[in-house]
């Protein structure tokens, strides 16, 4: 079920732009244009609980995967905040 929830993340964020980085985990991580503190405030304003990270200072997300229909609210909320 993981793996149908990261295979739905992955093509959803690849359709928006984002350049994901390849996972086989229970999490995924991609770059952001939004500075992490907006984004997280964001995402916690829908109910939507990520990380955030600077990398190379650059922002990025990362989410665990949960639930088909919980990773379809989390893309509705990467939609509306990113999108």
């Amino acid at each position: 079920l993981t793996a149908e929830s990261r295979e739905y993340v992955a093509s959803q964020l690849k359709s928006m732009g984002f350049a994901y980085v390849p996972s086989f985990t229970s999490f995924m991580i991609f770059p952001i244009e939004m500075e992490s503190d907006a984004f997280l405030d964001e995402m916690f304003a829908q109910g939507i609980g990520v990380r955030a990270f600077e990398i190379q200072d650059k922002p990025w997300c990362r989410v665990s995967m949960g639930t088909l229909d919980e990773m379809k609210i989390f893309m509705e909320g990467i939609k509306k905040t990113l999108g």
